[in-house]
């Protein structure tokens, strides 16, 4: 039928299946691998998708190796829509059949691979699958990546630095956290991510002390003109934010896990977002 010009995806996926309920396993194999090479996007994605799941599930263990060809020949094929998905797959893949090391490299080639606007749910998963394989020095090195090189959106760039700041302060790097948060000052106005610099607020309230309140004042300032817009609005406004610091006692802020103080810290104890 195929010689005749007249195969469907649907019927090369039919075959397939009545082939693998004769137990002809590598027929099936063979079917779907013409259907691949015969079809492009968008028909060949349902081809695709059952000949990786059955042949990981039949080889997976037996012939990795082969498995990795149809992977990154999926890869190759796919359009960049598309590409988040399968190299989140194949990288699962080589967790549970290959070695975890494979694993990492597979999330670094996909953050360089998929489209801009899909790295950022790449780097999600690399840094919680970094940190329960490897360790929180690994999630580091991910999250360093990201931030300088990983060619993400300035405000998901601002979400990674933000996580690793709280990865930071659950480790006790409270230094690091804040050159976190100074860092991503740089591309984060105030008036576009507001909620950024009220983290930060918070983050000097807890962490901090006077002069490194006003040092975050004057990053904040200087943001504002960069971007052409006054956020503090007068020299009034930026006293009123020292009173409030200078009025919520450092030795409770530190020692709080809940409290409230004067609506400046609604909640004390940090929460780790990765």
């Amino acid at each position: 039928m195929h010689g005749l010009g007249l195969a469907t995806p649907l019927l090369v996926l039919d075959h397939a299946t009545l082939l693998e309920e004769h137990q002809r396993f590598e027929d099936a194999f063979r079917v779907y691998e013409r259907g691949v090479r015969s079809f492009r996007h968008p028909h060949d994605e349902a081809i695709w998708e059952a000949y990786l799941a059955k042949f990981v599930q039949r080889h997976g263990r037996s012939r990795p190796e082969r498995v990795r060809d149809l992977f990154e020949g999926a890869v190759l094929q796919a359009p960049p829509e598309r590409k988040k998905a399968l190299y989140l797959k194949y990288a699962r893949f080589e967790e549970e059949f290959g070695l975890a090391s494979r694993a990492m490299k597979v999330y670094q080639d996909a953050a360089s691979a998929v489209p801009a606007g899909d790295r950022l749910g790449v780097y999600e998963v690399y840094v919680v699958r970094a940190k329960e394989l490897y360790g929180v020095l690994k999630a580091r090195d991910v999250y360093c990546q990201a931030i300088s090189g990983g060619g993400l959106p300035d405000e998901d760039a601002t979400t990674m630095c933000v996580r690793f700041a709280d990865l930071e302060v659950g480790l006790g790097e409270v230094a690091r956290a804040r050159a976190l948060y100074v860092y991503a000052a740089s591309f984060t106005g105030p008036e576009v991510r507001p909620e950024f610099w009220k983290r930060w607020h918070d983050f000097e309230v807890l962490h901090g002390d006077e002069s490194t309140f006003r040092e975050m004042l004057r990053v904040k300032r200087t943001a504002a003109a960069s971007a052409g817009a006054c956020v503090i609005g007068s020299a009034g406004a930026a006293v009123a934010e020292m009173d409030d610091f200078r009025a919520a006692p450092k030795r409770l802020l530190r020692a709080c896990a809940g409290q409230q103080l004067h609506g400046v810290v609604h909640q004390c104890k940090r929460t780790r977002l990765v």
